[in-house]
Protein backbone atom coordinates (compact mmCIF):
# COMPACT_ATOMS: atom_id res chain seq x y z
CA UNK A 1 0.00 0.00 0.00
CA UNK A 2 2.86 2.41 1.06
CA UNK A 3 4.28 1.28 -2.59
CA UNK A 4 0.93 2.45 -3.75
CA UNK A 5 0.99 5.90 -2.44
CA UNK A 6 4.49 6.68 -2.84
CA UNK A 7 4.42 6.14 -6.63
CA UNK A 8 0.85 7.97 -7.23
CA UNK A 9 2.92 11.36 -4.47
CA UNK A 10 5.78 11.00 -7.36
CA UNK A 11 3.87 10.93 -10.54
CA UNK A 12 2.08 14.56 -8.97
CA UNK A 13 5.70 15.95 -8.22
CA UNK A 14 6.57 14.75 -11.79
CA UNK A 15 3.44 16.27 -13.16
CA UNK A 16 4.08 19.60 -11.50
CA UNK A 17 7.35 19.99 -12.24
CA UNK A 18 6.47 19.69 -15.98
CA UNK A 19 3.66 22.06 -15.63
CA UNK A 20 6.55 24.54 -13.65
CA UNK A 21 8.88 23.94 -16.68
CA UNK A 22 6.84 24.49 -19.32
CA UNK A 23 5.49 27.32 -17.90
CA UNK A 24 9.30 28.73 -17.66
CA UNK A 25 10.24 28.09 -21.26
CA UNK A 26 6.61 29.79 -22.07
CA UNK A 27 7.51 32.82 -20.39
CA UNK A 28 10.75 32.34 -21.64
CA UNK A 29 9.98 32.47 -24.74
CA UNK A 30 7.18 35.18 -24.81
CA UNK A 31 10.22 37.17 -23.26
CA UNK A 32 12.60 37.03 -26.18
CA UNK A 33 9.23 37.91 -28.03
CA UNK A 34 8.60 40.57 -26.90
CA UNK A 35 11.32 42.78 -28.05
CA UNK A 36 11.14 41.73 -31.04
CA UNK A 37 7.46 43.12 -30.86
CA UNK A 38 8.36 46.58 -29.79
CA UNK A 39 11.14 46.77 -32.58
CA UNK A 40 8.55 46.17 -34.93
CA UNK A 41 6.65 48.68 -33.39
CA UNK A 42 9.19 51.11 -33.44
CA UNK A 43 9.20 50.52 -37.20
CA UNK A 44 5.86 50.68 -38.19
CA UNK A 45 5.85 54.10 -36.68
CA UNK A 46 8.87 55.26 -38.37
CA UNK A 47 7.68 54.09 -41.82
CA UNK A 48 4.19 55.99 -40.88
CA UNK A 49 6.01 58.87 -40.12
CA UNK A 50 7.85 58.61 -43.36
CA UNK A 51 4.80 58.53 -45.47
CA UNK A 52 3.04 61.55 -43.50
CA UNK A 53 6.47 63.31 -44.67
CA UNK A 54 6.32 62.08 -48.61
CA UNK A 55 2.44 62.84 -48.24
CA UNK A 56 2.22 66.62 -47.59
CA UNK A 57 1.90 69.28 -49.65
CA UNK A 58 5.28 71.22 -49.58
CA UNK A 59 5.19 74.43 -51.77
CA UNK A 60 6.43 73.98 -55.24
CA UNK A 61 9.88 74.15 -56.66
CA UNK A 62 10.66 78.51 -56.93
CA UNK A 63 10.99 79.87 -60.03
CA UNK A 64 13.19 82.82 -59.02
CA UNK A 65 15.40 83.79 -56.88
CA UNK A 66 13.03 86.25 -54.44
CA UNK A 67 10.57 83.01 -54.06
CA UNK A 68 13.49 80.99 -53.24
CA UNK A 69 14.89 83.61 -50.45
CA UNK A 70 11.57 83.29 -49.50
CA UNK A 71 10.63 79.73 -49.07
CA UNK A 72 9.06 79.28 -45.80
CA UNK A 73 11.93 76.14 -44.90
CA UNK A 74 15.73 75.40 -44.39
CA UNK A 75 16.17 71.66 -45.89
CA UNK A 76 16.75 69.21 -43.14
CA UNK A 77 19.72 68.01 -44.75
CA UNK A 78 20.97 71.31 -46.41
CA UNK A 79 24.74 72.89 -44.89
CA UNK A 80 26.33 70.08 -46.17
CA UNK A 81 27.67 68.12 -49.22
CA UNK A 82 25.44 65.27 -49.71
CA UNK A 83 28.14 62.58 -51.40
CA UNK A 84 29.46 58.67 -50.78
CA UNK A 85 30.58 58.38 -47.16
CA UNK A 86 28.84 61.43 -45.30
CA UNK A 87 28.45 61.17 -42.23
CA UNK A 88 24.21 61.54 -43.03
CA UNK A 89 24.20 59.14 -45.90
CA UNK A 90 22.20 56.43 -44.42
CA UNK A 91 19.08 59.07 -42.50
CA UNK A 92 18.84 60.59 -46.46
CA UNK A 93 18.62 57.15 -48.07
CA UNK A 94 15.82 56.45 -45.56
CA UNK A 95 14.06 59.44 -46.73
CA UNK A 96 14.71 58.35 -50.10
CA UNK A 97 13.99 54.89 -50.24
CA UNK A 98 10.26 55.71 -48.59
CA UNK A 99 9.12 57.48 -51.53
CA UNK A 100 6.75 55.22 -53.90
CA UNK A 101 7.74 54.22 -57.03
CA UNK A 102 7.51 56.47 -60.34
CA UNK A 103 7.48 56.14 -64.03
CA UNK A 104 6.45 58.11 -66.83
CA UNK A 105 2.68 57.09 -66.96
CA UNK A 106 2.59 58.11 -62.83
CA UNK A 107 -0.01 60.67 -62.17
CA UNK A 108 1.69 64.15 -62.72
CA UNK A 109 0.44 65.36 -59.47
CA UNK A 110 2.08 62.31 -57.63
CA UNK A 111 5.83 62.93 -59.22
CA UNK A 112 5.43 66.71 -58.49
CA UNK A 113 5.06 65.84 -55.32
CA UNK A 114 8.56 63.72 -55.42
CA UNK A 115 10.04 66.76 -56.62
CA UNK A 116 8.78 69.17 -54.33
CA UNK A 117 9.73 67.01 -51.31
CA UNK A 118 13.29 65.98 -52.34
CA UNK A 119 13.81 69.70 -52.82
CA UNK A 120 12.63 70.55 -49.78
CA UNK A 121 15.32 67.92 -48.34
CA UNK A 122 18.02 70.01 -49.66
CA UNK A 123 16.89 73.54 -50.04
CA UNK A 124 19.53 76.07 -48.81
CA UNK A 125 19.26 79.04 -46.92
CA UNK A 126 19.60 81.56 -50.03
CA UNK A 127 18.89 85.24 -48.37
CA UNK A 128 17.89 88.37 -50.04
CA UNK A 129 20.59 90.97 -50.34
CA UNK A 130 22.18 91.30 -46.71
CA UNK A 131 23.91 94.73 -47.56
CA UNK A 132 22.43 97.61 -44.74
CA UNK A 133 21.52 100.34 -46.92
CA UNK A 134 18.51 100.68 -44.93
CA UNK A 135 20.53 101.65 -42.21
CA UNK A 136 23.11 104.13 -44.23
CA UNK A 137 19.32 105.71 -45.15
CA UNK A 138 18.33 106.14 -41.86
CA UNK A 139 20.98 107.96 -40.79
CA UNK A 140 20.54 110.70 -43.22
CA UNK A 141 18.37 113.91 -43.19
CA UNK A 142 17.34 117.06 -44.87
CA UNK A 143 19.25 120.00 -43.08
CA UNK A 144 16.46 122.63 -43.26
CA UNK A 145 19.22 125.53 -42.56
CA UNK A 146 21.66 123.83 -45.03
CA UNK A 147 21.46 123.84 -49.15
CA UNK A 148 18.57 122.10 -50.86
CA UNK A 149 19.38 118.64 -51.31
CA UNK A 150 22.85 118.63 -49.19
CA UNK A 151 24.22 115.39 -47.00
CA UNK A 152 23.39 115.37 -43.38
CA UNK A 153 23.50 112.54 -40.47
CA UNK A 154 21.63 112.71 -37.43
CA UNK A 155 23.33 113.50 -34.78
CA UNK A 156 22.61 110.53 -32.50
CA UNK A 157 22.36 106.59 -33.11
CA UNK A 158 20.88 104.30 -30.99
CA UNK A 159 20.60 100.26 -30.68
CA UNK A 160 18.54 98.49 -29.06
CA UNK A 161 18.69 94.62 -28.46
CA UNK A 162 15.69 92.41 -27.27
CA UNK A 163 17.42 88.84 -26.31
CA UNK A 164 15.13 85.35 -26.16
CA UNK A 165 16.11 84.14 -22.62
CA UNK A 166 13.81 81.10 -22.51
CA UNK A 167 14.40 77.71 -21.80
CA UNK A 168 15.58 76.67 -25.12
CA UNK A 169 18.47 78.68 -25.20
CA UNK A 170 20.07 76.53 -22.78
CA UNK A 171 20.51 74.10 -25.79
CA UNK A 172 24.17 73.17 -26.35
CA UNK A 173 26.54 74.07 -29.62
CA UNK A 174 30.11 73.34 -29.75
CA UNK A 175 30.14 72.48 -25.73
CA UNK A 176 28.65 75.89 -25.11
CA UNK A 177 25.38 76.88 -24.24
CA UNK A 178 22.72 79.13 -27.32
CA UNK A 179 23.03 81.85 -24.35
CA UNK A 180 26.55 81.55 -23.90
CA UNK A 181 27.40 81.98 -27.43
CA UNK A 182 25.08 84.99 -28.06
CA UNK A 183 26.33 86.73 -25.22
CA UNK A 184 29.46 86.83 -26.38
CA UNK A 185 28.64 87.82 -29.87
CA UNK A 186 26.67 90.58 -28.36
CA UNK A 187 29.62 91.79 -26.10
CA UNK A 188 31.93 91.82 -28.85
CA UNK A 189 29.44 93.74 -31.03
CA UNK A 190 28.28 96.53 -28.62
CA UNK A 191 31.82 97.15 -27.80
CA UNK A 192 32.91 97.27 -31.73
CA UNK A 193 30.31 100.24 -31.91
CA UNK A 194 31.28 103.59 -31.87
CA UNK A 195 31.75 105.52 -28.49
CA UNK A 196 28.85 107.78 -28.63
CA UNK A 197 26.48 105.12 -30.15
CA UNK A 198 24.21 104.37 -27.26
CA UNK A 199 23.17 100.87 -26.36
CA UNK A 200 20.15 99.03 -24.33
CA UNK A 201 19.78 95.17 -23.61
CA UNK A 202 16.35 93.69 -22.51
CA UNK A 203 15.75 90.29 -21.88
CA UNK A 204 12.80 88.37 -21.84
CA UNK A 205 11.91 84.72 -20.84
CA UNK A 206 14.82 84.83 -18.00
CA UNK A 207 11.85 83.97 -15.23
CA UNK A 208 10.91 80.88 -13.95
CA UNK A 209 10.81 77.50 -15.54
CA UNK A 210 9.43 76.00 -18.68
CA UNK A 211 6.65 74.84 -16.76
CA UNK A 212 2.93 75.64 -16.87
CA UNK A 213 3.10 76.43 -13.24
CA UNK A 214 5.65 79.24 -14.12
CA UNK A 215 3.94 80.64 -17.21
CA UNK A 216 2.31 83.46 -16.18
CA UNK A 217 5.36 85.08 -13.80
CA UNK A 218 7.99 84.21 -17.03
CA UNK A 219 5.85 85.59 -19.60
CA UNK A 220 5.28 88.56 -17.77
CA UNK A 221 8.75 89.76 -17.08
CA UNK A 222 10.39 91.58 -19.85
CA UNK A 223 13.79 93.15 -17.98
CA UNK A 224 16.29 96.03 -19.61
CA UNK A 225 19.38 94.87 -17.55
CA UNK A 226 21.54 97.58 -19.26
CA UNK A 227 19.95 101.16 -19.40
CA UNK A 228 19.86 103.14 -22.38
CA UNK A 229 23.22 105.03 -22.66
CA UNK A 230 26.80 104.93 -23.84
CA UNK A 231 28.68 101.05 -23.40
CA UNK A 232 30.80 100.45 -20.62
CA UNK A 233 32.55 97.13 -20.54
CA UNK A 234 32.33 96.30 -16.84
CA UNK A 235 28.64 97.54 -16.20
CA UNK A 236 27.83 95.81 -19.85
CA UNK A 237 29.75 92.88 -18.80
CA UNK A 238 27.72 92.53 -15.45
CA UNK A 239 24.75 92.84 -17.19
CA UNK A 240 25.17 89.72 -19.17
CA UNK A 241 25.51 87.89 -15.72
CA UNK A 242 22.28 88.79 -14.51
CA UNK A 243 20.31 86.20 -16.76
CA UNK A 244 20.69 82.42 -17.54
CA UNK A 245 18.33 80.70 -19.93
CA UNK A 246 14.65 79.49 -18.25
CA UNK A 247 10.68 79.70 -19.30
CA UNK A 248 8.87 81.06 -21.78
CA UNK A 249 8.58 83.25 -24.47
CA UNK A 250 7.14 86.77 -24.22
CA UNK A 251 8.42 88.26 -27.75
CA UNK A 252 5.50 90.23 -28.24
CA UNK A 253 5.23 91.90 -25.07
CA UNK A 254 9.22 92.54 -25.69
CA UNK A 255 8.65 94.38 -28.49
CA UNK A 256 5.96 96.47 -27.40
CA UNK A 257 8.07 97.28 -24.65
CA UNK A 258 10.99 98.56 -26.37
CA UNK A 259 8.64 100.43 -28.27
CA UNK A 260 7.09 102.48 -25.52
CA UNK A 261 10.41 103.49 -24.63
CA UNK A 262 11.62 104.43 -27.48
CA UNK A 263 9.18 106.98 -28.18
CA UNK A 264 11.24 109.72 -26.91
CA UNK A 265 13.84 108.68 -29.73
CA UNK A 266 11.75 110.52 -32.60
CA UNK A 267 13.27 108.97 -35.77
CA UNK A 268 13.74 112.01 -37.14
CA UNK A 269 16.70 113.24 -34.91
CA UNK A 270 17.76 109.94 -34.28
CA UNK A 271 18.97 106.61 -35.92
CA UNK A 272 17.07 103.80 -34.48
CA UNK A 273 18.65 100.00 -34.72
CA UNK A 274 16.39 96.94 -32.94
CA UNK A 275 17.92 93.82 -32.56
CA UNK A 276 15.59 90.97 -31.98
CA UNK A 277 17.35 88.13 -30.92
CA UNK A 278 15.57 84.78 -30.45
CA UNK A 279 15.55 80.96 -31.20
CA UNK A 280 11.69 79.64 -31.24
CA UNK A 281 8.46 81.25 -31.39
CA UNK A 282 6.19 83.01 -29.04
CA UNK A 283 4.80 80.73 -26.41
CA UNK A 284 2.75 83.53 -24.20
CA UNK A 285 -0.36 83.74 -26.18
CA UNK A 286 1.00 87.59 -27.80
CA UNK A 287 1.06 88.17 -31.42
CA UNK A 288 5.03 89.25 -32.63
CA UNK A 289 3.98 90.02 -35.95
CA UNK A 290 1.13 92.48 -35.01
CA UNK A 291 3.68 93.95 -32.33
CA UNK A 292 7.02 94.24 -34.72
CA UNK A 293 4.20 96.23 -37.66
CA UNK A 294 3.60 98.52 -35.14
CA UNK A 295 6.87 99.06 -33.84
CA UNK A 296 8.17 99.89 -37.42
CA UNK A 297 5.00 102.00 -38.18
CA UNK A 298 5.71 104.00 -35.05
CA UNK A 299 7.26 107.46 -35.16
CA UNK A 300 11.15 105.78 -34.15
CA UNK A 301 11.63 104.50 -37.85
CA UNK A 302 13.70 102.29 -36.92
CA UNK A 303 15.76 100.12 -38.78
CA UNK A 304 14.28 96.59 -37.58
CA UNK A 305 16.51 93.38 -37.37
CA UNK A 306 15.25 90.10 -36.43
CA UNK A 307 17.65 87.16 -35.95
CA UNK A 308 16.55 83.99 -35.72
CA UNK A 309 19.46 81.76 -33.81
CA UNK A 310 19.16 77.93 -34.63
CA UNK A 311 15.48 78.17 -35.15
CA UNK A 312 13.62 75.28 -36.34
CA UNK A 313 10.98 76.16 -39.37
CA UNK A 314 8.18 76.48 -37.48
CA UNK A 315 10.20 79.36 -35.45
CA UNK A 316 11.65 80.01 -39.05
CA UNK A 317 8.09 80.89 -40.04
CA UNK A 318 7.11 83.04 -37.54
CA UNK A 319 10.27 85.33 -37.73
CA UNK A 320 10.29 85.72 -41.12
CA UNK A 321 6.34 86.69 -41.20
CA UNK A 322 7.14 89.17 -38.42
CA UNK A 323 10.20 90.90 -40.75
CA UNK A 324 7.58 90.62 -43.57
CA UNK A 325 4.74 92.54 -41.66
CA UNK A 326 7.28 95.41 -40.31
CA UNK A 327 9.46 96.14 -43.67
CA UNK A 328 12.33 94.63 -41.30
CA UNK A 329 15.25 92.22 -42.00
CA UNK A 330 15.30 88.65 -41.20
CA UNK A 331 18.79 87.05 -40.73
CA UNK A 332 19.28 83.11 -39.99
CA UNK A 333 22.18 82.63 -37.85
CA UNK A 334 22.89 78.71 -37.62
CA UNK A 335 25.77 79.37 -35.24
CA UNK A 336 27.67 82.17 -33.19
CA UNK A 337 29.63 82.99 -36.68
CA UNK A 338 26.46 83.95 -38.04
CA UNK A 339 25.60 86.51 -35.06
CA UNK A 340 29.23 87.68 -35.01
CA UNK A 341 28.66 88.62 -38.81
CA UNK A 342 25.61 89.94 -39.09
CA UNK A 343 26.40 92.09 -36.03
CA UNK A 344 29.58 93.13 -37.55
CA UNK A 345 27.43 94.90 -40.63
CA UNK A 346 25.83 97.00 -38.15
CA UNK A 347 28.57 98.10 -36.24
CA UNK A 348 30.74 98.65 -39.74
CA UNK A 349 27.77 101.53 -40.41
CA UNK A 350 28.00 102.89 -37.39
CA UNK A 351 31.79 103.72 -37.86
CA UNK A 352 30.64 105.55 -40.82
CA UNK A 353 28.33 107.44 -38.63
CA UNK A 354 31.02 108.62 -36.24
CA UNK A 355 33.81 109.32 -38.61
CA UNK A 356 30.99 111.72 -40.45
CA UNK A 357 31.15 114.69 -38.06
CA UNK A 358 35.26 114.39 -38.42
CA UNK A 359 35.98 114.10 -41.93
CA UNK A 360 33.08 113.12 -44.54
CA UNK A 361 34.90 112.85 -47.23
CA UNK A 362 37.02 109.43 -45.33
CA UNK A 363 33.66 108.74 -44.04
CA UNK A 364 32.17 107.86 -47.99
CA UNK A 365 35.28 106.14 -48.25
CA UNK A 366 34.62 103.79 -45.57
CA UNK A 367 30.96 103.74 -46.82
CA UNK A 368 31.68 102.65 -50.17
CA UNK A 369 34.45 100.10 -49.06
CA UNK A 370 32.21 98.60 -46.59
CA UNK A 371 28.93 97.95 -48.92
CA UNK A 372 31.28 96.55 -51.25
CA UNK A 373 32.90 94.04 -48.64
CA UNK A 374 29.33 93.27 -47.55
CA UNK A 375 28.20 92.52 -51.34
CA UNK A 376 31.14 90.60 -52.22
CA UNK A 377 30.54 88.53 -48.71
CA UNK A 378 26.54 88.32 -49.38
CA UNK A 379 27.01 87.08 -53.97
CA UNK A 380 29.82 84.19 -52.49
CA UNK A 381 27.48 83.30 -50.07
CA UNK A 382 24.92 82.54 -52.50
CA UNK A 383 26.90 80.81 -55.10
CA UNK A 384 28.51 78.91 -52.24
CA UNK A 385 24.71 77.30 -51.12
CA UNK A 386 23.42 77.26 -54.71
CA UNK A 387 26.30 75.47 -55.72
CA UNK A 388 25.75 73.14 -52.75
CA UNK A 389 21.93 72.66 -53.34
CA UNK A 390 21.85 71.76 -57.09
CA UNK A 391 24.85 69.16 -56.50
CA UNK A 392 22.61 67.39 -53.24
CA UNK A 393 19.61 67.69 -55.68
CA UNK A 394 21.59 65.78 -58.45
CA UNK A 395 23.00 63.17 -56.05
CA UNK A 396 19.71 62.52 -54.80
CA UNK A 397 17.98 62.28 -58.14
CA UNK A 398 20.76 59.85 -59.22
CA UNK A 399 20.35 57.86 -56.25
CA UNK A 400 16.35 57.54 -56.85
CA UNK A 401 17.07 56.55 -60.55
CA UNK A 402 19.96 53.83 -59.82
CA UNK A 403 17.35 52.39 -56.88
CA UNK A 404 14.58 51.87 -59.80
CA UNK A 405 12.25 54.50 -57.51
CA UNK A 406 12.11 56.57 -60.34
CA UNK A 407 12.58 55.52 -64.36
CA UNK A 408 14.60 57.47 -66.91
CA UNK A 409 11.40 59.39 -67.84
CA UNK A 410 10.69 60.73 -64.11
CA UNK A 411 14.66 61.38 -63.56
CA UNK A 412 15.54 63.17 -66.66
CA UNK A 413 12.03 65.45 -66.02
CA UNK A 414 13.20 66.08 -62.26
CA UNK A 415 17.19 66.91 -63.02
CA UNK A 416 15.72 69.34 -65.99
CA UNK A 417 13.71 71.13 -63.18
CA UNK A 418 16.24 71.30 -60.58
CA UNK A 419 18.98 72.50 -63.26
CA UNK A 420 16.66 75.06 -64.41
CA UNK A 421 15.65 76.37 -61.24
CA UNK A 422 19.44 76.51 -60.15
CA UNK A 423 20.85 78.36 -63.50
CA UNK A 424 17.36 80.95 -62.58
CA UNK A 425 18.61 81.88 -59.18
CA UNK A 426 22.30 81.87 -60.10
CA UNK A 427 21.72 84.45 -63.14
CA UNK A 428 19.54 86.61 -61.17
CA UNK A 429 21.63 86.76 -58.23
CA UNK A 430 24.52 87.78 -60.17
CA UNK A 431 22.30 90.15 -61.78
CA UNK A 432 21.59 92.12 -58.49
CA UNK A 433 25.34 91.57 -57.50
CA UNK A 434 26.29 93.35 -60.55
CA UNK A 435 23.42 96.24 -60.30
CA UNK A 436 24.20 96.51 -56.66
CA UNK A 437 27.96 96.95 -57.17
CA UNK A 438 27.34 99.64 -60.05
CA UNK A 439 24.88 101.86 -57.92
CA UNK A 440 27.44 101.47 -54.77
CA UNK A 441 30.33 102.79 -56.85
CA UNK A 442 27.38 105.60 -58.93
CA UNK A 443 26.21 106.79 -55.65
CA UNK A 444 29.49 107.15 -53.63
CA UNK A 445 31.32 109.42 -56.63
CA UNK A 446 28.15 111.06 -56.58
CA UNK A 447 28.40 112.10 -52.72
CA UNK A 448 32.31 112.24 -53.01
CA UNK A 449 31.89 114.66 -55.13
CA UNK A 450 29.14 116.68 -53.53
CA UNK A 451 31.27 116.54 -50.02
CA UNK A 452 34.37 117.49 -51.57
CA UNK A 453 33.09 120.65 -53.03
CA UNK A 454 31.65 121.35 -49.90
CA UNK A 455 34.99 120.47 -48.19
CA UNK A 456 36.70 123.01 -50.84
CA UNK A 457 33.95 126.21 -50.05
CA UNK A 458 34.32 125.90 -46.45
CA UNK A 459 38.31 126.21 -46.91
CA UNK A 460 38.13 129.44 -49.03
Amino acid sequence: MKKVVYTLILMVLFVALAACNSNESATSQSEEKEPKKEVKVKKDKEANKETEETDKDYPPVPTTFSESAEYPTIGEFSGNEYEKGFTGEEDIKKKLDSLPKLTEESPKEDIEKMQRYVYSLFKEDLTKVDVPIDQWKSMQFEDPNGKEGELQLKENYNVAILLDSSGSMGKMENGKTRMDLAKDAIQQFVKDLPENANVSLRVYGHVGTGSDKDKKASCSKIEEVYPFGTYDEGEFSDALKQFEPAGWTPMAKAIDEVKLEFQQYDGKQNTNIIYVVSDGVETCSGDPVKAAKSLADSNISPVLNIIGYQVNNEGLAQLKEMANASGGNYINARSHDDLVTEFKQTADMAKVWSHWHEDSVKALNDLYDTIRTQLDSWYNEQQENSNREFNNLQTATNYLNAEEIIDNRVFLDTIDLYRDYFLTITDEARDQFLDLYDTNRDNFLNKHDEVTDRFLESDE
